[in-house]
Formats: structure tokens, C-alpha cells, sequence
């Protein structure tokens, strides 16, 4: 659907000299991307902060112009075609002045020639119903977040792009809209999904491209990039009966807390390798297991090895709201 050819944009940066105090050099961006995205995917864009998310979007949505390089839509051979068939959401619009969310996305339609009565039910799709003719004013962060998506929404793209959407949502409405992107996946629309909430992107994601100092360092869904990265293969059991007291060469066990009913649980870590079928079977077979199954080392891991940051240090959030809330 979208593809990206080494593509490159740096942010131009002051650098003022004697003759000319205007002088700019290249600043921080995205270098040398390689990246294409395939139909009815969700694509999870994670990244320490200043790493180059947000200017990748932008680039992808064809609000910053390439330095270098290519961006390819399929079907669109011009640029008009190619913001035709995209959807973006910024990550933070100021809905600010005089007016309502009805009128606002009314202009909006008319600004792009859709019927308005699209626009109207794209307002009752985010939730949005019950505050059509309220000012603009009296929105919350929250309402404001889901007023951007409508607008991204508009035009039915084939493409979207969302860059921190779920800011200012309430647990409740952060779920409809897990919900809503899984939908739109499901019916063909490409989405790229950022976000620094690692809780959000793990469920809602199918694959991620990890970006640290303005390149991609890691492409693909969870597990190979796992792999790739060279992190421990871990396995979850748990099971009835006596305890195993050892399980072999180049494992590491790690005792996890018991579900109702077992007598033992672990988490086996392998120091090189896989958890392949014919490993797994090798645990013993006088066992009784109410448990066997592979853990994921999660997106905390996979950043934490790829760039070498502490999750915090990085600017992330583990949990999402609906689990803090929890």
C-alpha cells in the first residue's frame, strides 16, 4: 500500500555565522528509511523519545517533503493522489474558537468535497454524538483526540495514520478505539499505530518497527524481532505433582507465581536456542502440565535491547490507563 525508499528529512536547525545570521544546518529526523506496509495490517511505531516517530508520519503523510529518497502509494501517481489515500491523525490539534464539533468537521468536508452527512456519522463513530453542538471550548483533551480522528477519518483512506491517539483517553474510550482500528485493519485500511504506551501497542499491534536516533533498528512482528535481538526464548509451565527439581543443561529456572489448583509454576529461560517442539517434549514426560506455553519477551525487553535504554529513561509508559486503573 505505502512504501518508503531511503528516505530522508532532517529538520533544518539554526546555525548563524558572522555574514549570515540566517544559516541553517540539518537537525534531527529520519535517515536512509526502507519501509513498506502491506493492506489490512496495524503497524506499531515505537521509539525512545526524538527518535524520529512523529517526522516519519509526517513524511508518510506528505506534510514534510522528502530530503531524499521515494514514497510510493499504490494507485497514486501524484500528491494529491497520495494525501487522497491517507489518513492523518497529529498528536496534539488545537480545536480552539468559536464553533462546534458539527461545525467544524461541516468545513472540513466542504474544504475536500464530502458530504457532510459523512462527516456527521464519522462524529457518532468516535462517540461524539451526544456533543455535536457543543463549543469547542467546553471539549476535553479526550474529546478533542477523538474530533482529530473523525477528521482523519474523512474520505475513507486507505491509510491511516495515528500518532499518539490514545492521549487523553479515558479507559473506556481507549478500548472502543482498539476495537475500531482492529475493524478498520479487518476491511483492508492500513494502519500505523504511535504510541509510548508499550501496554496498547503490544495488544493492538501485528507487527513494529523500532526507531532510535532517526533509523529503524528493528522491522517485523514481536517474536523475530525477539530472535533477532538474540533474547533469551522463555517457556511458561506450571503443573501438579512434585516439583521438578532441575531441567537440564542451559536452562534457567525462575519460580512464577501459581494459578488455583497447581502445585508448582516456573518461567524457563534458555541460554541459546528455542523453545522447539522437540524441546519442549524433552521436559520429562512423567510430568502433568496445566501450563506449557511460550512467553514473548514483550516490547520493554525488545526496546530496552535494541537501543540500550532503561524503559523510563526512554520515555515510556508500561501500562497503559485502563491498567493503571485497574
Amino acid at each position: 500500500m505505502l512504501e518508503l525508499r531511503d528516505a530522508t528529512y532532517r529538520y533544518p536547525v539554526r546555525s548563524p555565522r558572522r555574514f549570515r545570521p540566517w544559516a541553517t544546518r540539518p537537525g534531527p529526523g529520519i535517515r536512509g528509511i526502507d519501509l513498506a506496509l502491506s493492506g489490512g495490517s496495524i503497524l506499531g511505531l515505537v521509539g525512545p523519545n526524538g527518535a524520529g516517530k512523529s517526522p516519519l508520519l509526517q513524511v508518510m503523510a506528505n506534510v514534510l517533503p522528502l530530503e531524499a529518497g521515494e514514497l510510493l502509494v499504490e494507485g497514486a501517481t501524484t500528491i494529491e493522489a497520495c494525501r487522497a489515500a491517507i489518513g492523518y491523525m497529529p498528536e496534539r490539534v488545537t480545536w480552539n474558537g468559536p464553533g462546534t464539533a458539527e461545525q467544524a468537521i461541516a468545513r472540513l468536508c466542504t474544504m475536500r468535497n464530502i458530504s457532510i452527512d459523512e462527516g456527521e456519522s464519522l462524529l457518532e463513530l468516535v462517540g461524539l454524538t451526544g456533543r455535536l453542538s457543543d463549543d469547542l471550548s467546553t471539549f476535553s483533551q479526550g474529546m478533542k483526540q477523538r474530533l482529530s480522528l473523525a477528521a482523519a477519518l474523512l474520505g475513507n483512506p486507505e491509510i491511516l495514520l495515528l500518532d499518539e491517539p490514545l492521549n487523553g483517553l479515558d479507559p473506556v474510550a481507549q478500548s472502543a478505539f482498539r476495537t475500531l482500528v482492529r475493524q478498520l485493519a479487518d476491511r483492508g485500511v492500513t494502519v500505523v499505530v504511535s504510541s509510548h504506551t508499550l501496554a496498547d501497542l503490544e495488544r493492538l499491534a501485528d507487527t513494529f518497527v523500532l526507531m532510535h536516533h532517526g533509523r529503524i533498528v528493528a522491522n517485523g512482528p514481536l517474536s523475530e524481532i525477539e530472535r533477532d535481538l538474540g533474547l533469551r526464548a522463555t517457556l511458561e509451565i506450571a503443573g501438579l505433582g512434585d516439583a521438578p527439581t532441575s531441567f537440564g543443561d542451559g536452562i534457567e529456572a525462575e519460580e512464577i507465581p501459581l494459578a488455583e489448583g497447581e502445585e508448582w509454576a516456573f518461567h524457563l529461560h534458555l541460554e541459546k536456542g528455542e523453545w522447539t517442539t522437540k524441546r519442549r517434549s524433552e521436559l520429562g514426560p512423567e510430568m502433568t502440565f496445566t501450563r506449557l506455553q511460550p512467553v514473548p519477551a514483550g516490547l520493554e525487553s525488545v526496546i530496552s535491547a535494541a537501543t540500550g535504554l532503561e524503559i523510563e529513561d526512554a520515555g515510556f509508559s508500561i501500562l497503559s490507563e485502563v491498567d493503571s486503573d485497574a
